[in-house]
């Protein structure tokens, strides 16, 4: 069951339904709350992923790559976006640091109010490519289509969310448009949880909500958050650089706040826009 819109069946559905193992992806404690459920069946868990540390991962390399001018342009002001959107700003800032530009490097922040885009939205994004912007994490469903269409017109790039959208938003926008993406490991988490149901190791899952980060230092492909490797186009931030990175994640080297009640305190510059819907 993908996405949060599930909670309301799992609420229906799964507690009479034994026999049938239930993974849902994506739903948060407080989803299932509005849902009506306060405690999940034991045939059914719950995969939610770490969405800071994807948006760290691609604060940092957009940063490290050359970008200074960005932009974060959330669907709605919900949890996971919220995560994505502070991990990237959190990314920035330590790139920025490491780099000694921290006086050059700027991020516009707004939230579209919606998760698909329109004339409005894509007005904004208009204004900001043609301000500077060079490169826009759009974080929300269908509202890429505002960035894209703004970057398209501006010569602007732009970060994809969830999974690798670049082959999706090159075709839609143009060849190179899509920088990187700040993935989910859904697939390696579906799969290990699968895989233990199999082998008979359900009772690790039963009834859990579980937040999946980073479970290699190693491999980045084997972990729950990563940017895809598969379509690496940057040239200043190598696929070496990247793995260096997850390894200093893994080991505990880098700290990332997942406090959504607050903006991060940073040494770039955050400018924060109104809601446009």
């Amino acid at each position: 069951m993908p996405g949060y819109l599930f909670a309301e069946v799992l609420a229906n559905w799964a507690g009479s339904n034994e026999d049938v193992h239930v993974i849902v992806v994506d739903c948060s404690q407080g989803d299932f709350e509005s849902a009506g459920v306060y405690e999940l069946p034991q045939n059914t868990c719950s995969l939610t992923y770490n969405e800071g540390l994807a948006g760290y991962m691609a604060g940092y390399a957009v940063v490290k790559e050359g970008y200074k001018k960005l932009g974060f342009l959330g669907g709605m002001a919900v949890p996971a976006v919220i995560r994505f959107g502070y991990g990237f700003i959190q990314g920035a800032d330590d790139a920025a640091k490491e780099l000694g530009n921290t006086s050059e490097v700027e991020v516009n922040y707004v939230y579209g109010g919606q998760f698909f885009g329109d004339e409005s939205i894509t007005a904004v994004m208009d204004t900001w490519y043609q301000n500077g912007t060079e490169i826009v994490f759009s974080c929300g469903g269908g509202i890429f289509t505002s960035a894209g269409e703004a970057a398209k017109k501006a010569g602007g790039k732009i970060i994809g969310v969830d999974v690798d959208q670049s082959v999706s938003l090159d075709g839609l926008y143009g060849d190179g448009i899509c920088v990187t993406s700040a993935m989910k490991g859904i697939a390696p988490s579906i799969k290990a949880a699968l895989t233990d149901l199999f082998d008979g190791n359900w009772d690790n899952y039963a009834g859990k909500i579980m937040s999946l980060g980073i479970v290699s230092g190693d491999d980045p492909e084997a972990n729950y958050v990563q940017l895809p490797m598969d379509t690496w186009s940057m040239k200043n931030f190598t696929i070496d650089d990247y793995k260096a990175l997850v390894s200093s994640m893994y080991e505990g080297k880098v700290n990332i706040s997942n406090d959504i009640e607050a903006m991060p305190t940073t040494e770039i510059k955050i400018k924060v826009f109104d809601n446009i819907h």
